[in-house]
């Protein structure tokens, strides 16, 4: 035992787990500083967590629902079948070595749709196939028969893709059949497909890149923003700096700041016309010419290029979105049949067949319902280790996991339910034996229980009262108003212009508006002059702090004339609350927990066994 808090002790494992979990393991030096440092930290998360369970909010339906939601996942990498998962990692990294392109042709059917619909539309697309066999072009077949509606504008070309990228039992087709083939039907969650493959390629990697923006504006100034890219261009052909046409000129405001660099990307991340030209470049500092995409014009320049990292640099990223995709229903019919053999799963065929037998037609309705005196009830239909489960069991599953499945075929709807009662019931039973059993589950376990508890009394105690306690609010603000200052700032008007004579003439028309001042300036020559109106803060800009009074301010800077013209100096003043009332909740939030976590301490007094924590402090020299 490290502590108690009232009657509840605290054990020293569970600390450990998460002291080493939240904090670099200490040197022998600095533990002593860091753990007691971190212990009230987590003392304090005890003492809530224990609040919380002393309210019942551990008996609270939607907490016991929430939980049992993140157990199933918790509980995978203790159930999965690892040789399995390693198969399907390993295929997806090998596939990922790999592009292929290619297109298709889908028509629809839901997933419970009755047999008839689902022949009619296979042999459908039975028929389309034989069309295009005997000689209709692919492109025509698909935007004449396709659903799905990007086949109008793509004649269902999907272009490139990677493992991943696609459905599984779509991406098994196109991976797996050599080019010009066509492949299908292919059943997948969206209905019937047919497959061509139009090329494979060796993967491309991943890119950087940066790019200069302008976007698309309405048909009427679609030239005018064509020769804004294109004289953007003729500045960097003539010897320009990219960071500074960057800064001036591109409309991509998240990236302008920062040279136009993009994040890390690779095939199917972007739009096919900017990926096309990205990765078509060469050499480090290379750049494109203008290229329109739907968003707009770019000119875009490389900045580094990368192959397919090593299997073990990705590993985890691939398992993670494996468990996502629908090829993790493979994975999960493997654990089925791993723990049906541990728990010695033992069916009753005869009474699982009546138990079946007793479900009508009205399930389709989701209106069945279960005679209470039948003696097949006790029946037993299969058992565990841990016990028997009865047909009871399964009838009261059913009335609660029945819908409206009206077009679904009866036989098939009865033995979903029966799967997912079956499956269930035994993985319920395995995470049972978990949080006995196994201790590394049990402290994981814990922390998403008191992460819930701690976030749900949080909201009721703290920040919701601060959002609803108005009076207390603006109290806690006046008696803070010296926190809440706005920063002496100027209100500025910045005009751009490579030529001095443009910027002089440009000073001379300061009385007219920013769209009348591009009109007189940009109509011949697309750059001419740029106009903004900001408002800036000490330290935002280095020439402005050093001319920080009203008037005109000229600037030199690389191949660009600047003039500031300030318009007005906006002094220092306390900030009213309506203008800081985030900043200002968030601040009333933490003074109300300080407050109500002394409270605590009251409650639930704190003693701390200073012989168990210095044994811990001396396992780290």
């Amino acid at each position: 035992m490290l502590f108690t808090l009232g009657d509840q002790s605290y054990d020293l494992g569970t600390f450990e787990y998460y002291f080493l979990k939240n904090s670099e393991r200490p040197s022998a030096d600095s533990a002593q500083i860091k753990i007691e440092e971190y212990l009230d930290l987590y003392i304090n998360f005890r003492l809530k967590v224990l609040e919380a369970k002393n309210r019942n909010m551990d008996q609270d339906p939607a907490f016991i629902e929430e939980l049992e939601g993140y157990k199933s996942q918790l509980a995978e990498p203790y159930l999965t079948a690892t040789q399995y998962n390693d198969s399907l990692v390993m295929e997806a990294y090998e596939r990922k070595k790999f592009e292929v392109s290619a297109a298709h042709i889908l028509l629809r059917v839901d997933e419970n749709a009755l047999p008839a619909d689902t022949l009619q539309v296979y042999n459908r697309l039975l028929d389309i196939k034989s069309e295009i066999e005997d000689g209709l072009d692919f492109s025509i077949a698909a935007k004449k028969y396709s659903q799905d509606p990007s086949a109008r504008m793509n004649s269902g070309n999907l272009g490139y893709f990677s493992s991943l990228q696609m459905v599984y039992p779509f991406e098994n087709a196109a991976y797996d059949n050599p080019v010009g083939s066509l492949v299908g039907p292919i059943k997948t969650r969206f209905g019937y497909h047919l497959l061509k493959v139009i090329d494979k390629r060796p993967a491309r990697g991943q890119i950087k890149v940066a790019h200069i923006m302008i976007r698309n504006q309405s048909d009427s100034l679609a030239e005018e923003v064509k020769k804004k890219i294109f004289s953007i261009y003729e500045n960097l052909q003539s010897g320009a700096d990219w960071n500074e046409q960057c800064k001036i000129y591109s409309e991509d405001k998240s990236s302008a700041p920062k040279g136009g660099e993009l994040n890390w990307f690779g095939t199917g991340a972007l739009v096919p016309e900017f990926e096309n030209v990205a990765f078509a470049l060469e050499n480090k500092g290379d750049y494109s010419e203008p290229v329109q995409t739907r968003f707009g014009w770019h000119i875009i320049k490389l900045i580094d290029k990368k192959p397919l990292p090593p299997l073990e640099e990705i590993r985890q990223e691939l398992e993670a979105r494996i468990k996502r995709d629908s090829r993790s229903k493979e994975s999960k019919k493997e654990v089925l049949a791993t723990l049906k053999k541990s728990q010695d799963f033992t069916l009753d065929s005869a009474v699982y067949k009546q138990a079946m037998a007793g479900i009508d037609s009205t399930i389709k309705f989701a209106k069945w319902t279960y005679d209470s005196t039948s003696t097949l009830l006790d029946q037993s239909i299969f058992s565990l280790k841990g016990g028997t489960y009865s047909v009871e069991d399964f009838y009261k599953f059913v009335v609660e996991a029945q819908r409206s499945r009206s077009n679904a075929d009866l036989a098939d709807y009865k033995n979903q339910l029966y799967e997912r009662f079956e499956s269930q019931s035994i993985m319920d039973a395995e995470l049972a034996y978990l949080e006995q059993n196994n201790q590394d589950f049990k402290l994981i376990l814990d922390e998403y229980e008191s992460g819930i508890l701690l976030f749900n009394l949080m909201e009721e105690e703290v920040w919701q009262k601060a959002l609803e306690d108005t009076t207390g609010l603006s109290a806690f603000f006046e008696q803070n108003q010296s926190n809440y200052q706005a920063n002496e700032m100027l209100e500025v008007r910045k005009l751009s212009a490579q030529d001095s004579l443009t910027l002089v003439k440009a000073s001379q028309n300061l009385d007219l508006s920013n769209s009348q001042l591009d009109s007189l300036f940009n109509s011949q020559e697309a750059l001419a002059l740029q106009v903004d109106d900001l408002k800036v803060e000490k330290g935002e800009i280095a020439f402005l702090d050093t001319n920080w009074e009203l008037g005109n301010h000229y600037q030199k800077e690389g191949n660009f004339y600047t003039l500031w013209v300030v318009k007005e100096v906006l002094p220092t003043r306390p900030l009213a609350l309506n203008e800081v009332r985030g900043l200002a909740i968030s601040d009333y939030q933490s003074h109300l927990e300080k407050l109500w976590v002394a409270s605590l301490k009251e409650i639930y007094p704190y003693e701390l066994n200073k012989k168990v924590l210095k044994r811990f402090v001396k396992t780290f020299d």
